[in-house]
C-alpha cells in the first residue's frame, strides 16, 4: 500500500483525558515519528471509553486521513473497547489469534498468574489485521488496511505504545512511503521574555519566508520557539534552496534572541548550566527557601552532577537560615526573610560554609497566603555570590504555588547561567 503524500490522524482513547484525570502524551512521540517518515499529522482527537464514540472517531478519521493511529483501549477491562470499535467500523469479526494467546499465556505464567477469560480478550483481533507484537507488555497492537487508509491500534501505556511504534510501525511505514519531503524542525528555548515579546522580535524575520512555519509555546519555564519546514528530499536545486533558507532562519533567530535563548532542541536549563559549571571546573552550593530543594532536584536529574554541585541548604525557617547559613538575626528582623539583603546573605553564607566557587540563593513567597501589600505573593529574591561579585535580583511571579516555585527555580538557574557566561567571555 502506497502512503505517499499521506495525511495522518492520531486518536487517543481514554475518558481520563476528557475529565481531567491525566494528560495525553502519546501523540507527541507519534507525531514526531510520523514526521520523520514524511507523514504529516493534521488532526488529533480525544475520545472517551465508549465503543460508539470510538467508532465514530475512526469513521471520521478515515474519511480525511490515510494513516490513522489509535492509542488506548486494548487492555482487558470493561472500558477497553477499541478492538470492538475497529471491528464494527470495518465490518470484521474478532477472532482469537493463537500467537497472541500464546504470548499472553507465557507472560502470565512467568509471573505465576492465571490467564483468565477476561485477560484473554487481548488476544482477539479483527480478521485480516496484522498483529503488532508488544515487546514490553501484554496487549498486542494491530494494523489493518481498510478502504484507502491504514488503521493502527496501539496500547495506551506510553512505553508499550512507543516500543511497538518504533520497532514495528516505523519500518512498515518506511516501506510504504517514498520520502519526497522531510520535516525539518528546530526548537529554541527562551527565558525572561513574554510570548508577545518573542513574537515581536521574530515576526519580521519569519514573514519573509513562505515555506517556514513558526510556533510559540509559553510555559512556566519560558517561551519555546519551534521552526518547521517540509523540505524536498534529494540533491536538487529546490532542496538546496529550501534547506539553505531554513538554516539562514535558524542563524537569524539565534542572533535575534541572543542571551534570552538558553538552549536548543533537547537541551534543558539544567543541562546547560551543568555543562557550564563542568567546563569551567566550578563548584556550586545552593541555599533554597521558597523552592524547597527544587533547584537541587533539577540539577541532580543530570547524570554526573556531583562534579559541580557540592550541596544544597534547604533553609525554610528563619532559624535554619541563621543556623546553617549564618544569616544575621538583625538582618532578618530588620528586612524580613523575603528581602534582597537576606537573599544576598544566604548566597554568601552558602558559598562560605561549603567553600565552593559559587553560591546561589532563593527566598520568596510562593503563596497562596503570606503576602502583604509591600510583599505580595509571588515576590522572589534571587542572590548569587562568586568570582564576579555578589548580585541580587527581585522577581514578581504569577500563578499558583507550584507555578511560582517552578518559575523561581528557572529564574535562579538562568541567573546562574548568565553569571557564568561572563567566565566564558572573559
Amino acid at each position: 500500500m502506497s502512503l505517499n503524500n499521506s495525511r495522518a490522524e492520531i486518536i487517543a482513547i481514554g475518558s481520563e483525558f476528557l475529565h481531567g484525570g491525566r494528560l495525553e502524551s502519546n501523540s507527541i512521540f507519534l507525531a514526531e515519528g510520523l514526521a520523520k517518515c514524511g507523514i504529516a499529522v493534521e488532526w488529533k482527537t480525544l475520545v472517551g471509553d465508549s465503543e460508539k464514540n470510538i467508532a465514530l472517531a475512526i469513521t471520521t478519521a478515515v474519511r480525511r486521513a490515510n494513516v490513522v493511529i489509535v492509542t488506548g483501549g486494548l487492555g482487558s477491562t470493561v472500558d477497553d473497547c477499541t478492538r470492538e470499535a475497529v471491528a464494527a467500523v470495518t465490518g470484521r469479526k474478532l477472532r482469537r489469534r493463537l500467537k497472541a494467546f500464546t504470548v499472553l499465556k507465557t507472560r502470565y505464567a512467568a509471573h505465576g498468574r492465571p490467564l483468565t477469560n477476561v485477560v484473554s480478550r487481548q488476544a482477539f483481533l479483527p480478521v485480516g489485521a496484522e498483529m503488532l507484537e508488544n515487546p514490553v507488555g501484554s496487549a498486542p497492537g494491530f494494523l489493518l488496511e481498510w478502504k484507502r487508509s491504514v488503521i493502527m491500534a496501539l496500547p495506551g501505556v506510553s512505553k508499550e505504545a512507543q516500543a511497538i511504534f518504533e520497532t514495528q510501525v516505523v519500518p512498515r511505514l518506511a516501506s510504504c512511503v517514498s520520502q519526497s519531503t522531510r520535516l525539518q524542525q528546530k526548537m529554541f528555548f527562551t527565558v525572561g521574555l513574554t510570548e508577545l515579546q518573542v513574537d515581536d522580535r521574530l515576526h519580521p524575520i519569519i514573514r519573509q519566508s513562505q515555506s517556514v512555519e513558526l510556533s510559540l509555546l509559553a510555559s512556566v519555564l519560558g517561551v519555546t520557539v519551534v521552526l518547521r519546514a517540509w523540505i524536498p528530499q534529494g540533491s536538487g536545486r529546490s532542496t538546496n534552496q529550501k534547506f539553505s533558507e531554513f538554516e539562514s532562519l535558524v542563524s537569524l533567530i539565534r542572533q535575534t534572541l541572543g542571551d534570552s535563548m538558553y538552549g536548543e532542541d533537547e537541551q534543558t536549563m539544567e543541562d546547560v548550566v551543568g555543562q557550564q559549571l563542568k567546563s569551567a571546573s566550578l563548584s556550586l552550593a545552593l541555599a533554597e527557601s521558597c523552592t524547597g530543594g527544587l533547584i537541587g532536584h533539577r540539577l541532580t536529574q543530570i547524570a554526573g552532577s556531583s562534579a559541580y554541585l557540592d550541596r544544597s541548604f534547604v533553609c525554610y525557617s528563619n532559624q535554619a537560615k541563621q543556623d546553617l547559613l549564618e544569616v544575621p538575626r538583625k538582618l532578618l528582623n530588620r528586612h524580613g526573610a523575603v528581602s534582597a539583603s537576606v537573599a544576598q546573605a544566604m548566597a554568601i553564607g552558602a558559598r562560605r560554609k561549603s567553600q565552593t566557587d559559587v553560591g546561589l540563593s532563593v527566598t520568596g513567597i510562593a503563596g497562596p497566603g503570606g503576602g502583604t501589600a509591600s510583599k505580595p505573593v509571588g515576590l522572589v529574591f534571587i542572590g548569587i555570590d562568586g568570582p564576579y561579585g555578589t548580585h541580587v535580583k527581585p522577581f514578581q511571579f504569577y500563578g499558583d504555588r507550584q507555578d511560582v516555585k517552578m518559575r523561581a527555580s528557572q529564574a535562579a538557574l538562568n541567573i546562574l547561567r548568565l553569571y557564568l557566561l561572563r567566565f566564558f567571555k572573559s
